[in-house]
C-alpha cells in the first residue's frame, strides 16, 4: 500500500503553506501505479535528486520536510518487498533523516533552498509516510552560496523556557490543532507552546500531547470527555486528528519536586 488514510491526508494538507507542493503531491494520485519502465529510479539503492525543500505543515497537527523535485521521477518496484510497488510521476517526496541528527539538522536549515540530496527511496506502507515516495536523506548539499552560508553559520539558540512553578495548556482540535500556554495566576503567555505542551501524531493519526518533562498533568475541563481515548502519565491525552465535533481541552501541568 503506497499511503494510507488519503482521504485524512487530504484534509490536513489542503492548507499547508506549500499549496503548489500539495497540488502536484494529489496530481500524483491518479499516476501512483506504474510499471517498471527504463529510466526510473531503484528502491533502496543509493540515488541523488535535485530540488527545493520545503516545509509542509498539517494544520498544526503534524510538520514534514518535501522535496519539490525539478522534473517528474518514477521508481522501479522492489525486487525483494512486494508492498513497494512500481511508482510514476512523482513530481515531490518527503525527505527524512534516520540516523543523523546533523543530516535532518541541514534539511531544517535549508527549507526553501534548492538542494541536492543523496539517500535512498523507499515506501514505508504506513501513515508516517506522506507523500508517494520517501527519500532516506544521506546527504545535504547546497546548490548555492546562500544555502552554504546557511550551513556554516552558527546553530541559532535554543528557546528559552522559563521553569515556572505550574502552568495552563489549551488545546483546540478540530480541522486544525492549536495549543496555547499560559502561566497559571498572570495568565503571560508561554512560547513556543510546543516547549510546554510538546504533541504528536502516529501514523493512524493519534494526537498525544502532554506536559513537559518534570512536570505532573491534571486534566480540568473538557468540552467532551469520550472524545479523549488516551489518559496516560507517560503518553499524556489521546484523541483523534481532526475529529468531526471540535474537541476543547484545558489541562494544568505542575512542576513536581525532585
Amino acid at each position: 500500500m503506497l499511503l494510507t488514510n488519503v482521504s485524512s491526508l487530504f484534509r490536513a494538507v489542503r492548507s499547508a503553506i506549500v499549496p503548489q507542493l500539495l497540488a502536484l503531491m494529489f496530481m500524483q494520485l491518479a499516476v501512483a501505479q506504474g510499471t517498471d519502465s527504463p529510466g526510473c529510479l531503484p528502491q533502496g539503492k543509493p540515488v541523488t535528486l535535485s530540488g527545493r525543500l520545503v516545509r509542509v505543515d498539517e494544520r498544526g497537527y503534524s510538520e514534514w520536510i518535501g522535496l519539490v523535485l525539478r522534473r517528474p521521477i518514477c521508481s522501479l518496484a522492489d525486487p525483494i518487498d512486494t508492498f513497494k510497488g512500481a511508482v510514476s510521476g512523482v513530481t515531490a517526496l518527503q525527505a527524512v533523516s534516520l540516523e543523523s541528527e546533523i543530516v535532518g539538522s541541514q534539511l531544517r536549515l535549508l527549507v526553501g533552498k534548492r538542494v541536492v540530496l543523496s539517500g535512498k527511496l523507499t515506501q514505508w506502507g504506513t501513515g508516517y509516510q506522506r507523500a508517494l515516495l520517501v527519500l532516506e536523506v544521506a546527504s545535504v548539499q547546497p546548490t548555492d552560496a546562500a544555502g552554504g552560508a546557511l550551513l556554516s553559520a552558527p546553530e541559532p539558540p535554543p528557546p528559552t523556557v522559563r521553569d515556572v512553578p505550574e502552568y495552563e495548556v489549551t488545546v483546540r482540535a478540530g480541522r486544525s490543532l492549536k495549543i496555547e500556554a499560559g502561566e497559571s495566576g498572570t495568565g503571560k503567555p508561554l512560547r513556543p507552546a510546543s516547549e510546554y505542551a510538546p504533541h504528536w501524531m502516529t501514523g493512524g493519526e493519534v494526537v498525544y500531547v502532554n506536559c513537559r518533562d518534570g512536570y505532573g498533568r491534571k486534566l480540568t475541563s473538557s468540552t467532551d470527555r469520550q472524545l479523549i481515548t488516551v489518559d496516560d502519565d507517560d503518553v499524556g491525552f489521546g484523541f483523534n486528528a481532526y475529529p468531526d465535533k471540535p474537541l476543547v481541552i484545558k489541562f494544568r501541568c505542575i512542576r513536581v519536586d525532585k
